[in-house]
């Protein structure tokens, strides 16, 4: 028998989260899945907020990309709709001429053509909010990625005060106009005249959080089952600094890092291959 469900990937049909809240509480719930599995949709919906993105064109078509080009620019990235992630599905054009070589695409399943920006850095935060709508934060991150993949988060980010609290108001505004229940990441590029742009969402337990299972007094996936359960939430608070390093399928774990108490692997028992995330380390800056 099961009383609550919850995601941990919000590439799923919503059809059949449908299906089970008909007879069980889902979170996040519909409308936060239904707009963060698209990117068509997140786009849209996030600048209708009044919300930073980057620039950014719809494309169902090859005349639609060759417009696009045009009007948008670049550099810029061509991205899957749907189901892309850790750089899956995408597909960078530094000349005009490079979109020749995306004549084997089928557009008609949607893609969006975003402008790239010269970025300063990148951070993410995660809010949590309770079904009374509450809500906490996590500490911002300062994330790396190489390849469009999570490489490291830092925390405490070295990011102002300013663009910290400018980072929870928008992952407030987004958690609200989403109706969430449950554990929301919001990723940010900041612009090299330091303005803040959302890249993307997730409602969910997030890569870039995983350091909060050694690093904080309550881990993001603790307050999701307290979320889920009823449960009061716990406030937030950073116990040390800390390093966050995903672990790949072509990693080796040097012995030096096991040696040191100060580090914790965790590994998820995949099937190795390259620029897999088969697991991260967390190593505490005391």
């Amino acid at each position: 028998m099961v009383d609550i469900a919850v995601i941990e990937f919000e590439n799923i049909p919503v059809s059949a989260v449908h299906t089970l809240q008909e007879t069980i509480p889902v979170y996040p719930g519909v409308k936060a899945l239904h707009v963060a599995q698209n990117r068509i949709r997140e786009k849209t919906h996030i600048q209708s907020l009044g919300i930073a993105v980057a620039d950014f064109a719809i494309i169902h078509s090859h005349a639609d990309l060759h417009r696009a080009v045009q009007d948008v620019g670049v550099p810029s990235v061509l991205k899957t709709a749907e189901s892309g992630y850790d750089g899956k599905g995408q597909y960078v054009l530094r000349s005009t001429e490079d979109v020749k070589s995306l004549a084997h695409l089928p557009l008609e399943q949607g893609y969006i053509l975003e402008r790239l920006i010269e970025i300063e850095k990148e951070i993410s935060i995660i809010i949590a909010v309770d079904r009374n709508v509450s809500h906490t934060f996590f500490p911002v991150a300062q994330n790396t990625h190489v390849d469009g993949v999570l490489s490291e988060s830092v925390v405490p980010a070295g990011v102002s005060t300013d663009l910290q609290k400018q980072a929870q108001e928008i992952a407030y505004a987004i958690a609200t106009s989403l109706e969430m229940v449950g554990i929301l990441a919001v990723e940010f590029f900041i612009s090299k005249s330091g303005k803040l742009i959302v890249n993307e969402i997730a409602p969910r337990p997030h890569n870039s959080g995983h350091w909060s299972q050694d690093a904080c007094n309550v881990s993001q996936f603790e307050q999701l089952i307290r979320i889920a359960c009823g449960l009061p939430m716990r406030a937030v608070h950073l116990l040390t600094p800390c390093v966050m390093r995903n672990v790949f399928g072509d990693n080796i774990i040097d012995e030096e890092i096991h040696q040191d108490h100060r580090n914790s692997i965790s590994l998820y028992g995949k099937q190795p291959r390259a620029k897999r995330k088969m697991g991260h380390i967390n190593s505490l800056l005391y």
